[in-house]
């Protein structure tokens, strides 16, 4: 099972053992913008049990803190820009998710009920 993964901007590297690096797309302005963050960042899931709702929970808050920051939201950017940043955030995680191939995880991204998703860990 992998124990982390990485938010990344069109790039996929494969490491050893736990790790694995996720390819994200990046949303590209015609020209960059001057809130440019990161273009890959690290999650780690080895302290997680992502056959618990509770584990994939927490690994989705996750992805969403990692995408955040590659993508690099700036408040207050103008409309252009935040359709851009929510582009990019929607699909880093929706990617990051896809990658990471577990049911449960998969299941809390797309707002299933609990107790539907309850039913994917037994």
């Amino acid at each position: 099972m992998k124990a982390s993964t990485s938010i990344a901007s069109k790039s996929m590297t494969a490491g050893c053992g736990r790790r694995v690096t996720l390819a994200t797309l990046l949303c590209v302005l015609a020209t960059a913008p001057t809130w440019a963050a990161p273009t890959s960042i690290t999650v780690s899931f080895r302290d997680l049990d992502l056959s618990s709702i509770a584990g994939a929970t927490t690994l989705y808050h996750r992805i969403q803190s990692a995408a955040k920051q590659v993508c690099g939201y700036a408040p207050g950017a103008d409309l252009i820009e935040r359709a851009a940043w929510q582009a990019c955030y929607r699909n880093s995680t929706a990617d990051a998710v896809r990658k990471v191939n577990n049911p449960l995880l998969t299941a809390v991204h797309a707002g299933r009920k609990a107790e539907l998703t309850a039913m994917l860990s037994k």
